[in-house]
């Protein structure tokens, strides 16, 4: 009875370590409250209220609504989501003490006056017991990883749904321009035929305005499969097929902002808040505190402790037991060495990364400040000169001082300068979306 009351207690012991929290609900909530926090201000927070996608498609897309989408459909998302459960469940496991391991023999006597022998025992390798520290310290760091991970993430679905959507927006409005060209070109080549006919002018100059509408007809094919091809990166990104495709848009692109912004610090808030840093980091503490069990691994292998019983001439002898591997050939220096230059690899890469970020910062600062500078530029010089070139030249036909093909040529002319303003246009939002994401830790 005493023999079995030891193996009880140890049991009872070991039971007790069992007990592990593998849920990853509140770290997910953690994470999407960080990045709700620095994304969108207190007016946005309803873009964040589960609400279901089909109730969100009823009304014309909006960004809010793209995002919102795209954060509650996006599979990719839905995977990393899971990679937090898994590193939970991982630093759970580090906490606990591999299973002990029980001994049994039974041997028969082959003479009848002679006891049969009977030995168990139960032995734990008390070395992982020593080492809980140091996995728990890896466990937590890749934990760590996978959050920083799992935020950088968010900001992507959000910074490339919101990049998407300005696109898909932009090209729309491109394409419709591209039409009004198409119309004037056509217009213009109907005018050539019609004159040719009558003898007023050459054929030349008919091949010229028909090249001309031809190839205003290859722009709008080619831009009305770029059209299909933004819209559907923006289904791809919301997660979204089937029925659920025929959603509609109706805003044009947000207007310029009064003043340009500077972002002078960008590059400093930049480096602070990069999740990819944070992500090095983790890495490193995770790889030098896995070194250290793996250190310890090959000095001491084995460090089994445990309890053990036998049954001589009917007699119990019960006592402790343990098994050690001495570190006569093995003494890890080799590994100690593979495990300096490991780590000084991840610093130099982790230098190598900031120096990347802060490149980045300043030259997405350069180029936002640029594509404010010319779109600026467009909208208020050359588009209304542009549209004024349009009107002096109608007065000027009306008079008929022009012809019907200077006129047409100056609405060509104006619509192109309003291509490039939309072109340019586009370009700001995608750079200060950028800039955004790198302010908020995420290198686009």
């Amino acid at each position: 009875m005493r023999v079995i009351s030891f193996f009880l207690v140890i049991a009872f012991i070991m039971n007790g370590c069992g007990r592990v929290d593998t849920n990853s609900e509140p770290l997910i909530h953690q994470v999407q409250d960080e990045i709700s926090q620095v994304y969108w201000d207190s007016s946005f927070d309803h873009v964040i209220v589960p609400i279901s996608t089909k109730s969100l498609l009823q009304n014309a897309l909006t960004d809010e609504t793209a995002i919102q989408i795209a954060l509650l459909n996006n599979r990719h998302l839905q995977s990393v989501y899971e990679s937090l459960g898994v590193a939970k469940a991982d630093l759970a496991q580090a906490g606990l003490l591999k299973n002990p391991i029980f001994s049994f023999s039974y041997e028969f006597s082959m003479q009848s006056a002679v006891t049969d022998l009977i030995n168990f025992g139960l032995m734990q390798n008390f070395l992982e017991l020593l080492m809980i520290p140091m996995k728990k310290r890896v466990a937590e760091a890749e934990l760590d990883a996978s959050k920083n991970n799992l935020a950088a993430e968010l900001l992507g679905v959000i910074v490339n749904t919101k990049v998407a959507f300005f696109t898909l927006l932009a090209y729309t409005q491109i394409g419709e321009l591209k039409k009004e060209i198409l119309l004037a070109n056509e217009l213009s080549y109907e005018a050539a035929k019609k004159l040719f006919a009558a003898g007023n002018i050459k054929d030349l100059e008919v091949a010229m305005e028909q090249t001309l509408y031809e190839q205003a007809k290859l722009q709008v094919a080619s831009w009305e499969i770029a059209i299909l091809d933004a819209r559907e990166r923006l289904n791809v990104l919301m997660g979204l097929w089937g029925n659920q495709i025929e959603w509609r848009v109706s805003q044009n692109l947000p207007s310029l902002p009064s003043a340009e912004e500077d972002y002078a610090n960008i590059e400093n808030v930049s480096i602070t808040n990069s999740y990819d840093l944070k992500i090095a980091y983790n890495n490193l503490v995770a790889t030098a505190a896995g070194f250290g069990i793996d250190t310890s691994k090959f000095i001491f292998p084995a460090l089994d402790i445990g309890a053990a019983a036998e049954r001589d001439e009917g007699v119990w002898y019960v006592g402790p037991a343990i098994n050690l591997a001495l570190p006569f050939f093995d003494r890890g220096k080799a590994n100690s060495a593979r495990a300096r230059a490991k780590i000084m690899q991840l610093w130099n890469q982790y230098l190598a990364l900031a120096i990347d970020i802060r490149s980045c910062a300043r030259s997405s600062r350069f180029s936002l400040l640029n594509a404010f500078r010319m779109c600026r530029y467009t909208q208020e010089i050359t588009v209304p000169l542009a549209e004024e070139v349009t009107h002096l030249t109608l007065l000027q036909h009306n008079a008929m001082q022009l012809g019907i093909f200077h006129l047409l040529s100056a609405k060509r002319r104006e619509l192109e300068n309003k291509v490039q303003s939309k072109e340019l246009q586009l370009e700001y939002w995608i750079a200060k979306t950028k800039n955004q994401a790198l302010l908020n830790g995420y290198k686009i």
